[in-house]
């Protein structure tokens, strides 16, 4: 009798648990599969989750509500709530669920002290890295989860504490800075392979599922409850994409984190009001800075949020025959010295040229809900409609990262001068031509239309007509009768709109466009930096000044590079 098996996670556990799972009598492995696949897509009896941390919770989640049965790495996730969700779905789907507790296999000899000593790197997170395991080791039945803690050491990569359960006491003692051969104090009593054990155990159903999840759900409340303590917390103000990122990239290193939104909703300003494309570089012919920062980012944007990358649209780029800033030549000399790849096909009508590229969109929608999965995972506490003033507030912090975009003056006591721009997002169903096509017109004074989501819209941009009002200065100055536009979604029949403005701009180059039917318009504010008309650039700037990171974004796809920056330095 086989056991199907398919695999997410390539990387260096990864490997070590696939090594194992073809030593198992009886085992198909069936798939093997990175980040960047589309693991959506496949099924198996058993899926192996040994992908990213960050990711466990949603893929779990997505496999047991088809009722397939799921190994995954630890931790499931870092909020003991989201844990037993997953355990409740298994139960509901009536499939298995089990979260690796390989110390368990390895039939230690009781102890109360703990040591593990090597180098780990300064990203290195001690309690979900190596401290959840002992913790699971010392669970016994109605042990509880109250202690009292008395912290010996705490430094960034040394952590030394003991913790009382009631009359027993426990002492931990972790070193990441450690230069020496690795140590690990706890000796196993057999010569079996303990995680070639533990698997043939899960896969055959032999294993101890109900123990599994009581040592599951108290280690992973202990370190729940340790982090804020051990680590500290730390302040997101802004949820946009690049504030959430940020945020579940601080949570995974170890800290607390609260992420403060002014909105009802993640999102729900730029982050989801824009053309959604996953810039490679070909937008910006005159700033090599940017098309060097949007190359270098996309793939690890596409990575970490692959299942809202929308990888079956066509992509065109066309320089129009008059008033464009840059010339057919000098713009593929450009994508030639960048080495973006390009292939020139019919030209659009009244554009010199034509290129079909290798680009990616996002949809708006599916990246909110990965990032909701992922808030909920890393135990973020999302703080909807509140609203920061000062830096004052948020004392109690041991740092604060600033990502409001359009509000970054609110926090900074010396004022700097942005360019603003109320811009709308039109909405439209496109005559069919136009399916699954992205296009481009460039550059100057032109527009696109891009595929909106997994929908059958497309959204339009326009260099001129999309811009309702702009102003230069330290705040946006929104005109009174917009106010109710602003971040408020789809807008249907608005009556502040330049639509047909759009539409007539557009009949140079798009045939039939006249047939277009508008289905409603989203408005946001625009920030760039001031003055770069010349070049067009957008440049991400992450700037640390003692506690508080301020981070302006620049395109989203710069926004995960971001967010390691910033875990990297705290």
């Amino acid at each position: 009798m086989s056991i199907k098996v398919g695999q997410i996670g390539k990387g260096k556990f990864g490997s070590k648990i696939l090594s194992k799972l073809k030593l198992i009598e009886g085992v198909e492995i069936e798939w093997v599969l990175g980040s960047k696949d589309q693991w959506w897509n496949y099924e198996s009896e058993w899926v192996v989750i040994a992908s990213p941390s960050e990711f466990h919770y949603e893929q779990a989640k997505h496999f047991l509500k088809k009722g397939i049965n799921v190994f995954c790495e630890k931790p499931a996730a870092f909020n003991y709530e989201a844990v037993e969700e997953l355990y409740k779905l298994a139960n509901d789907n009536s499939c298995l669920f089990y979260v690796d507790d390989v110390l368990n296999y390895e039939h230690i000899t009781h102890t109360n002290k703990f040591s593990y000593k090597k180098w780990g790197y300064a990203y290195s997170n001690i309690l979900d890295r190596i401290a959840y395991h002992h913790f699971y080791l010392i669970y016994t039945a109605g042990i509880g989860t109250k202690f009292k803690l008395n912290i010996v050491k705490n430094e960034k990569l040394v952590k030394e504490f003991t913790l009382k359960f009631g009359k027993e006491l426990y002492h931990f003692d972790y070193n990441f800075d450690w230069y020496k051969k690795k140590t690990h104090n706890i000796e196993p009593t057999t010569d079996t392979d303990a995680l070639e054990t533990m698997l043939t155990a899960v896969l055959t159903s032999e294993a101890d599922f109900t123990g599994n999840y009581y040592r599951t759900i108290f280690a992973t409340k202990i370190v729940q409850k340790l982090k804020p303590l051990l680590y500290g917390k730390v302040a997101v103000i802004g949820a946009g994409i690049y504030g959430t990122t940020a945020a579940i990239k601080l949570a995974d290193k170890g800290y607390h984190v609260d992420l403060f939104e002014k909105q009802d909703n993640i999102l729900s300003a730029t982050s989801g009001i824009n053309q959604y494309r996953v810039h490679r570089g070909y937008h910006y012919p005159r700033s090599k800075d940017t098309i060097t920062s949007c190359k270098d980012n996309e793939s690890s944007f596409i990575k970490y949020y692959n299942a809202a990358i929308i990888n079956d649209v066509e992509h065109y780029y066309c320089i129009a025959s008059e008033d464009s800033l840059t010339s057919p030549r000098d713009y593929l000399h450009t994508l030639d010295e960048c080495n973006l790849h390009w292939e020139i096909v019919d030209p659009m009508p009244n554009c010199s040229l034509t290129v079909k590229v290798s680009e990616s969109l996002y949809a708006p929608d599916p990246l909110r809900k990965i990032c909701m999965d992922r808030i909920k995972a890393c135990n973020i506490n999302l703080l909807l409609n509140t609203e920061v003033s000062t830096l004052e507030e948020l004392s109690e912090y041991k740092y604060k990262v600033i990502s409001t975009y359009s509000s970054l003056n609110d926090f900074d006591k010396v004022k700097k001068n942005y360019q603003f721009e109320l811009c709308e997002k039109p909405l439209f169903i496109l005559p069919n031509r136009y399916k699954n096509k992205s296009i481009v017109i460039m550059d100057g004074p032109f527009m696109c239309f891009d595929p909106y989501g997994f929908t059958k819209y497309h959204v339009g941009g326009n260099v001129v007509h999309a811009i309702h009002s702009s102003n230069i200065g330290e705040e946006a100055i929104v005109p009174p009768a917009y106010r109710d536009y602003i971040n408020k979604g789809i807008i249907k029949d608005p009556k502040l709109t330049n639509v047909p403005r759009f539409i007539e701009s557009a009949k140079r180059f798009f045939p039939d466009i006249e047939k277009a039917i508008h289905v409603g318009s989203m408005y946001t504010v625009r920030t760039v930096l001031p003055n770069k008309d010349d070049t067009d650039a957008r440049p991400t700037i992450v700037e640390f000044k003692d506690d508080t990171i301020v981070l302006f974004s620049g395109k989203v796809g710069n926004c995960v590079a971001s967010a390691e920056k910033i875990a990297s330095k705290v």
